[in-house]
């Protein structure tokens, strides 16, 4: 429930546990729907399972892995709650945390250190808006690189499909050949044409995809750590490097 505009932490936590995944119990992680009893699922997670179970997790009921759909209203919650979570302060919701624990390792509110007598003996460092400015933009570059990311597996997962369609019809046209040779090598040529072409274009989206993952991985592991501008401006330095067109 939203009280004078501010969403307490016990409801963005009952929230959380919606989009976990059953089977890693982590938030998602690009996630899945099952179009039966709609429990939520990371593709990964689905895939390792179907490729031992042929039933769902949650309801049991007989699936493949196209019964597990992209469902992109779990990506916006979890963008969502991590835009909330930055914008609150875990022991304080109403408050907008202001200060960086470096002993503690966390954000806090001037609550917590004024009022609660929390952190008073550590070593703190003050937010001003300029840090809370360059944050906001690198969690929002960070969550263009998730969707990037994200839209280049789709394509690999097509690409795979159409290689392995391809091959199919490809042995079914040679097997229907009932000409002379010359047109089943052309056949042969056409297809081999076709499958590099396909090639070419997975690898292309596996480099980028690593590329990517090695990059997500590394920010957030550097967000995680940041303590000051210095760290956020570095961080911003490198998602710019990688997304060019939205450094402009």
């Amino acid at each position: 429930m939203i009280q004078d505009g501010v969403i307490p932490l016990a409801e963005i936590d009952s929230l959380s546990k919606e989009i976990e995944c059953i089977m890693c119990l982590n938030t998602a992680n690009d996630s899945r729907m099952c179009i039966h009893c709609s429990v939520i699922v990371c593709a990964k997670c689905i895939e390792t399972w179907i490729n031992k179970q042929k039933t769902c997790p949650k309801c049991f009921h007989p699936v493949q892995e196209t019964d597990f759909v992209k469902c992109r209203l779990v990506d916006k919650i979890i963008e969502f709650i991590e835009v909330v979570k930055s914008n609150i302060c875990s022991n304080h919701p109403k408050e907008t945390p202001r200060v960086y624990c470096s002993t503690c390792k966390k954000y806090v509110c001037f609550e917590c250190i004024v009022t609660d007598g929390q952190h008073v003996d550590h070593d703190y460092k003050y937010i001003d808006e300029d840090y809370r400015k360059i944050i906001s933009l690198n969690h929002k570059l960070l969550d263009f690189l998730r969707k990037r990311r994200k839209n280049n597996q789709d394509n690999l997962a097509t690409l795979e499909l159409a290689t392995q369609m391809l091959l199919n019809d490809h042995n079914d046209n040679i097997n229907h050949v009932n000409t002379v040779q010359q047109t089943a090598t052309v056949l042969i040529k056409e297809t081999q044409r076709t499958f590099d072409n396909y090639q070419q274009k997975k690898q292309t989206y596996v480099d980028v995809i690593k590329i990517d993952e090695m990059i997500i991985k590394n920010i957030e592991q550097r967000l995680s750590e940041s303590q000051n501008l210095s760290d956020q401006e570095e961080i911003l330095q490198i998602l710019q490097e990688h997304i060019p067109s939205m450094s402009e």
